[in-house]
């Protein structure tokens, strides 16, 4: 065998080699470009979004980007919600504080100044 071929067989070895290795933990998806899966840190939140509603009252949502909670702002008060399951929309709830959103509308009870009823964004 030519020293060309040990070379090439070489590294054939050790890239199958390398291949088995990872720095990835168990269950954390691998780094995409484009493909979908975010590279921001697991509590990073989409931008902020003010809610209008019918009586003058307004409040802030960021959600995060894994979908797995929301940063609430009202009355001067900020509150971190766990996403909960619901029939439609989402839900995010925890200590009392309840926000549910279907698209553009949500409602906040349990809040400071609470509640905010027939709001609205965008």
């Amino acid at each position: 065998m030519n020293t060309f071929a040990r070379a090439a067989g070489a590294v054939v070895l050790l890239g199958a080699g390398l291949a088995g290795c990872s720095t990835v933990g168990p269950g954390v998806p691998p780094a995409s470009f484009g493909g979908g899966t975010s590279l921001a840190p697991e509590d990073a939140t989409d931008a902020p979004m003010t809610y209008a509603c019918r009586d003058g009252k307004r409040f802030v949502a960021a959600y995060a980007l894994s979908g797995e909670h929301a940063v609430v702002s009202a009355g001067g008060r900020s509150y971190r919600l766990p996403h909960v399951p619901s029939a439609s929309g989402a839900r995010f709830a925890g200590g009392g504080v309840d926000l549910f959103t279907k698209g553009v509308e949500a409602t906040l009870d349990g809040a400071a100044g609470a509640p905010y009823r027939a709001c609205r964004t965008g």
